[in-house]
């Protein structure tokens, strides 16, 4: 019986591959010389769901040159366009032609505080507003300035005698943007093709980003997937270099002795311990989702630390549970710090962030500041040291030494306001260290969109100027398939014809929606391979009887 099991099991694994293999392929790109030549993207974008309506839908993005290798044409009318699927003429087509019928975007713009290094924020302003004033006069536009918040958001004009006016109110904001924060992206996009959900015609998203996204609620399935049913393309612009995608671990030393009831400075209106919950929370909030902490509060005491956590909700709480009490065992707690972060053997970037108000006090540290450089030496660790309040309170040529000797960094936080902005670009350089090329791609190809990379900023006026072209010259087709959605590979062709002839190339190019395989071929090859297995699935049975008679005999 095992046998036989394994017998069907082996007929029914060849005849799927048989199948699969009958499906048709997408042959390439049609280079016969004719009046035109369809640029054809070969991403097929497909959606279950369009204008609120079911089905399976296929959108496809092309340009028409002059020739293979000319210049973009604009005399070809939506009429002139033809569109086969499996052969068979698509007669429904909705058809956006950006020069004919307007053009409208959003620009998402990343003003996070990475954005403040190696001159990104000028570069990236100098570009987005070369953008707006290339746009045709016609092209409406709309803006979102972000970083872990949704800063300015300025929906598209919409009323065409007011664009010229409207531009100039984007140029000012764009203008006014200061980098500070954390990054979003996704929350912005998302609030981008809500922008835009409404507006017939061509239209897209621009995403700017210099960083990993670490503070969106909205996930990269869910943005991909309303920017699909909305059948609205996203382009991507990456600034910098690609990020190691380092996993990033901490651990948080934070000082909650008696003097942390105290204000930090005569102007601050909460007392130091309260700026310390604040601060070290925005911390958490900035981490990557990859990244992972522990908090080690002291006084006299050292608390033992609970496992290394991603979990920024109940960090938070950890946080906030902290109240002054008692003295300050500050070299004790930073060693114990950099042995916690040893143990754990965690591979990536790591780092001790230290934060008091006040000197190692008498009876004090058992360990020396001395012999706390030489364990984190020892254990590859930097110190981040953050002294909080009035200089003369804190031991700063020994905290900065311990940070100096690490390869880390001294802070002295004056005030509350000061600690805040400390803990979030501490956060930022810590967990922040490049784009994430591979998900801004998914956001680009997913959509019809497309990524470019722009690792030299001064060079981003250009990405801007072939990203301008591409909008204002791409003609957007959507239809819907008339096959259902089963999981076969379907062919497409793309042509202009005029005067009932030819006057292009042939476009090809295909997709395949992942479902049940019913394959499509002639009813006849397809009626012998079911007699087939079958027969296969009969043999064992066969044998059986075959072998019980010769036994009998």
């Amino acid at each position: 019986m095992r046998a036989s099991s394994l017998l069907c099991a082996a007929v029914l694994g060849g005849l799927t591959a048989v199948l699969l293999t009958a499906a048709p392929s997408a042959p390439a790109q049609d280079a016969a010389s004719s009046e035109y030549h369809i640029d054809l993207d070969p991403n097929v974008v497909t959606s279950h769901e369009k204008d609120g309506k079911k089905g399976l839908y296929v959108t496809l993005h092309f340009k028409v040159r002059r020739g293979k290798d000319g210049p973009v044409a604009d005399d070809v009318t939506k009429d002139e366009i033809a569109v086969e699927e499996d052969g068979r003429r698509v007669t429904d087509l909705e058809i956006f032609q950006p020069r004919a019928q307007g053009l409208t975007t959003v620009l998402a713009m990343d003003v996070s505080g990475s954005m403040a290094s190696n001159h990104k924020i000028d570069e990236a302003r100098k570009a987005a507003n070369a953008f707006l004033v290339k746009l045709d006069a016609q092209s409406d536009s709309g803006l979102i300035l972000f970083d872990h918040r949704l800063l300015v958001k300025e929906p598209p004009g919409r009323d065409p005698s007011r664009f010229a006016a409207h531009r100039l109110l984007l140029h000012q904001k764009i203008n006014e943007a200061a980098p500070s924060g954390g990054t979003a992206y996704l929350d912005a996009t998302d609030a981008a093709l809500h922008m835009l959900k409404e507006v017939k015609g061509r239209k897209a998203v621009i995403l700017m980003t210099d960083g990993v996204d670490m503070n969106s609620s909205r996930t990269m399935f869910q943005v991909i997937e309303q920017a699909k049913r909305d059948q609205t393309p996203i382009y991507t612009i990456g600034i910098g270099d690609p990020g190691k995608n380092e996993l990033v671990t901490t651990v948080l030393v934070l000082d909650h002795s008696g003097s942390m009831a105290e204000r930090a400075a005569d102007g601050d209106d909460k007392p130091k311990i309260e700026a310390l919950r604040e601060a070290a929370s925005r911390f958490v909030e900035l981490m990557r989702p990859t990244a992972k902490t522990t908090l080690l509060p002291f006084s006299s005491d050292i608390q033992k630390p609970l496992p290394f956590s991603a979990n920024k909700a109940a960090l938070k709480r950890d946080i906030k549970e902290l109240q002054p009490e008692s003295g300050t065992v500050l070299y004790d707690a930073t060693w114990y710090g950099v042995q916690t972060l040893a143990a754990a053997r965690l591979p990536g970037k790591r780092a001790v962030v230290v934060l008091t108000d006040g000197v190692d006090e008498s009876p004090g540290s058992r360990r020396t500041d001395q012999d706390v450089i030489d364990a984190a030496n020892a254990a590859g660790v930097r110190l981040y040291m953050l002294g909080l309040g009035r200089a003369e309170e804190i031991n700063e040529p020994i905290m900065r030494k311990m940070a100096d000797k690490t390869g880390g960094e001294y802070f002295h936080a004056e005030n509350q306001q000061k600690l805040y902005e400390i803990f979030e670009k501490l956060s930022i350089d810590l967990h922040d260290d490049g784009i994430d090329e591979k998900a801004l791609g998914t956001l680009a190809k997913s959509t019809g969109g497309k990524y470019y990379p722009g690792r030299d900023v001064s060079k981003l006026s250009l990405i801007y100027d072939e990203l301008t072209e591409e909008l204002e010259s791409t003609y957007t087709v959507t239809f819907a398939s008339r096959h259902p959605d089963d999981g076969t590979a379907r062919n497409i062709q793309v042509y202009v014809e005029r005067g009932g002839k030819r006057a292009s190339g042939v476009a090809n190019t295909g997709y395949t929606v992942h479902g049940v395989i019913v394959p499509e071929m002639d009813h006849r090859v397809y009626l012998m391979l079911l007699i087939g297995l079958a027969l296969l699935l009969a043999a064992p049975a066969g044998l059986r009887r075959l072998y019980r008679t010769s036994g009998r005999s």
